[in-house]
């Protein structure tokens, strides 16, 4: 393990240009003087893998994304994949964002250069179709460049294996450890893409690729019952937020029946710089502005976005005022959850149907699931976790999968995918709405009958070196505190479960953490079926309060809801201080 002033002083001489040994060589002089910038945290702290790979903002020095710590990411991931397959093969998809194709063909002219095929999307194109292409292909691994739905400084990458999932346990290990041993910058050999070996190895995704998705999505048996003709006449304002959803999400739009698909045309061409919002984010409220306004214009049913690598999804539902309701992430998935629940439990099949989520996403689900008698797992947060259920569900001859979501805007009615995607989530959602014509009285039904459950997930930004040492510090004050019994707000605290010891105290049982790696996560069960959860973020400088709490009064009508459901906000937000208070942190 490199020192940090040796991460720096390797970025002061050869293979680096002039201007970057200068710019690491203040780097070294600053840290040799016990300051701490930006400058000396991006040359002395190294990216890391967390739950979606690797990402940070673009520039200089080993803790940013560029050409070498990209090209050192995917030399690691490579030699990983031919040391497991004999004939090793890779495909490449990349994103709309700054670099994103210069680091793609980095990516595959390193590959291309220890002998290994590779197949590169030709556009920017979704991470969905990634996971799938890389089993169409019957690839030993995929590479998509993406930071998803960070600011326009920000890109990553995300490494999948051959079920066309992320990395996970142990893979995940031998990976970072192939590229944290990688000292030697000369190791790292950028390939032409003109070359040829670049062009004896390299060679575009066709269209049979996307054509083969869409198959298979009609064979997926997510249609509802809806008539034609409520297809043809639905209208959908979609914004892709400047991404690659754009010609994808319409194409598999119209593939199914529906043709009044509208796309925001400021937001429609692929564009890194994000120029109409502030965040490409479909989680945030003022990234859809422009999609409401145009649905507003078109009198559309539903408007949909998707985040710049089109893997999480966001809708806004037409109430008979005329303005438009926001779902969250929760509410979408638990309409998709009980919609497919219901669907098959109405079979009677001797099938057992699966429902995976993560342990943050709502217990609304679980009730959902218990309901109608499908088998639940929760898993920890990222959807590699959720794909690495799938593959083991893969091995059970009467088994088999409905649904997989998390509260981030993610999911997947589809076994063929291995990660969360807006497309056949787009599809299932207008699908329902189709059918059921008024989603909004859907899902008070849904409260009604499994429960009424509402979600809060609340952010800290702390960034650079000082911010990850009070992150930490915030997890373990947690630790040190007698947490069980403890009343936070109106309810009492009933179990603590530590999942980075996998320990637990109160009435839960320590079966939860049954093979799951340890992650630095607490969650605590409050009375009532409440769960509060704190969480550093894998992929960005922030640590996560996530807070699900099951209304203390069942509601026997639409017309309660309402009132009990400000009554939930009013209690989380309580609780949500009063738990940051006990982790040293201040909302």
């Amino acid at each position: 393990m490199l020192k940090p002033e040796d991460h720096i002083l390797a970025w002061t001489k050869s293979p680096f240009s002039s201007e970057i040994i200068n710019e690491a060589k203040l780097a070294l002089s600053e840290f040799e003087r016990g300051i701490s910038t930006p400058l000396t945290d991006a040359f002395s702290i190294p990216l890391e893998f967390g739950t979606g790979g690797m990402r940070g903002k673009i520039g200089n020095g080993v803790g940013l994304m560029n050409t070498y710590t990209v090209g050192r990411a995917a030399l690691g991931f490579v030699r990983h994949l031919i040391k497991t397959n004999k004939k090793a093969s890779i495909v490449i998809a990349y994103d709309s964002r700054r670099m994103s194709k210069e680091f793609a063909e980095v990516s595959a002219g390193i590959a291309a250069s220890l002998g290994v095929s590779v197949k590169v999307f030709p556009v920017v194109t979704p991470t969905p179709l990634l996971s799938y292409a890389v089993r169409y292909y019957k690839a030993s691994g995929g590479i998509v460049i993406t930071a998803s739905h960070n600011p326009p400084a920000y890109n990553g990458f995300k490494a999948y294996l051959a079920d066309g999932g992320q990395i996970v346990p142990p893979d995940d290990a031998e990976i970072i450890g192939n590229i944290v041993s990688i000292t030697d910058w000369n190791q790292i050999q950028f390939v032409d893409p003109k070359s040829k070996i670049y062009k004896q190895y390299v060679t575009s995704v066709g269209k049979d690729c996307f054509a083969s998705y869409l198959k298979e999505l009609k064979k997926a048996n997510i249609q509802s019952k809806a008539k034609p003709a409520d297809r043809k006449n639905l209208k959908i304002v979609y914004s892709p937020l400047h991404g690659t959803g754009g010609e994808s999400m319409k194409a598999t739009l119209n593939y199914f029946g529906y043709k009044s698909v509208f796309i925001v045309p400021e937001q429609k061409k692929p564009d890194g710089e994000f120029p109409t919002v502030k965040y490409p984010n479909p989680e945030e409220k003022d990234a859809l502005a422009l999609c409401e306004k145009h649905a507003k214009i078109k009198k559309a049913a539903v408007f949909i976005a998707t985040d710049p690598d089109a893997d999480r999804l966001g809708v806004g539902i037409r109430r008979k005022d005329g303005e438009y309701e926001y779902l969250n992430g929760n509410q979408i998935g638990s309409i998709m959850a009980a919609y497919l629940c219901e669907k098959v439990s109405s079979k009677k099949s001797k099938t057992q149907f699966h429902l995976i989520k993560t342990i943050v996403t709502t217990d609304l689900q679980e009730s959902i699931a218990k309901k109608n008698k499908i088998k639940m797992a929760n898993v920890l947060t990222g959807f590699k976790y959720i794909a690495e259920e799938m593959k083991a569900l893969d091995k059970k001859k009467s088994d088999k999968f409905l649904f997989g979501g998390e509260e981030s805007y993610g999911y997947l009615p589809v076994p063929f995918v291995r990660d969360k995607d807006s497309l056949s989530s787009a599809l299932l959602f207008v699908e329902i709405l189709a059918e059921k014509k008024d989603l909004l009285t859907y899902l008070n039904e849904i409260y009604l009958k499994y429960g009424l459950y509402r979600e809060s997930l609340y952010s800290l930004t702390l960034e650079g070196s000082s911010g990850q040492a009070k992150i930490k510090e915030s997890i373990e004050n947690l630790r040190k505190t007698n947490l069980l019994g403890l009343k936070i707000g109106e309810r009492k605290v009933v179990s603590v479960m530590d999942y980075g010891k996998q320990t637990v105290a109160g009435t839960a049982k320590a079966s939860i953490f049954k093979g799951m790696p340890k992650s630095n996560v607490i969650q605590l069960e409050l009375s009532g079926n409440a769960k509060l959860t704190i969480r550093p973020s894998g992929t960005e400088p922030k640590v996560k309060v996530y807070s699900s709490f099951r209304s203390l009064s069942s509601p026997k009508t639409g017309e309660q809801i309402s009132p009990l459901w400000d009554e939930l906000g009013k209690e989380i937000n309580v609780a949500e201080k009063e738990f940051l208070k006990l982790a040293g942190l201040t909302k």
